[in-house]
């Protein structure tokens, strides 16, 4: 196990953080905080992709998968 030091102030916010999200431990805290953090950086990344169809692109493409899948 490894200790880390923090001021006063973010120990009563972890603390409350810890009550609020019923961890266990500090340690599922910071593990669940991690978590969330890799889900939001991972929400952000998928927000920033574009994909430029025109509205003819997207019937054409709807049109064929509809053609596949009376195939079947």
């Amino acid at each position: 196990m490894k200790t880390i030091a923090v001021d006063e102030k973010t120990w009563k916010r972890l603390k409350e953080m810890r009550e609020k999200l019923g961890t266990q431990s500090y340690n599922e805290l910071i593990n669940l905080l991690i978590e969330r953090w890799h889900v939001t950086e991972f929400k952000k990344a998928v927000d920033k992709i574009k994909i430029d169809l025109s509205p003819t692109a997207v019937a054409e493409y709807v049109n064929m998968k509809k053609k596949v899948m009376g195939r079947r």
